[in-house]
């Protein structure tokens, strides 16, 4: 009979090694974990600075646009009250448009944001070499493969399009028909 207490106070002691050793594992486990948590809270609010940041740049883009684009006042045509020689025999007043003939195509100076916001530039770079690593060839389409070679010889929408314009109307029609 004492003999098998023994044994049995030995399995106890053996099976509550086993329970502390898989509860100190358990525990290990969940500071383990603890610490992922906490540094991806940290990446986190890492990223979310970094979103407020660029949202703040993007503003700040959009108002210099904003600026850029907006007619000058230069460029408002003026009139003044009324000369005698403006009025005609039906009562209709009428003027000449003055024009400044230094007026520059918009689209001809045109970029994208990328090309004027050069940080914005170097993290879609790093992005995209990020990309190319997990893309998987044998899923590509034969429009992904055309759109690689533009990219690939600099081409963008708005290059294409002053392409285009240029030459004569037929061969601009063909050119836009062959793309």
């Amino acid at each position: 009979m004492m003999e098998r207490l023994e044994e049995s106070k030995n399995m106890e002691a053996a099976e509550r090694a086993k329970l502390e050793e898989e509860i100190r594992t358990k525990q290990e486990e969940v500071v383990r974990i603890q610490n992922e948590v906490d540094q991806k809270d940290e990446e986190t609010r890492r990223l979310q600075e970094e979103v407020e940041e660029a949202r703040r740049k993007q503003d700040e883009v959009k108002q210099a646009l904003l600026a850029a684009t907006t007619t000058p006042q230069h460029h408002h045509v003026q009139e003044n009250e009324h000369d005698e020689d403006d009025e005609m025999v039906n009562g209709d007043v009428s003027r000449d448009l003055a024009t400044d003939d230094n007026i520059i195509d918009p689209i001809e100076e045109r970029r994208t944001l990328a090309e004027r916001n050069e940080r914005l530039h170097d993290q879609l770079k790093a992005l995209k070499q990020d990309l190319a690593q997990s893309r998987d060839e044998s899923k590509e389409t034969a429009m992904d493969k055309i759109h690689r070679e533009n990219v690939r010889q600099g081409r963008d929408k708005y290059k294409t399009l002053r392409e285009i314009r240029k030459g004569n109307t037929k061969r601009r029609v063909d050119q836009f028909e062959n793309m």
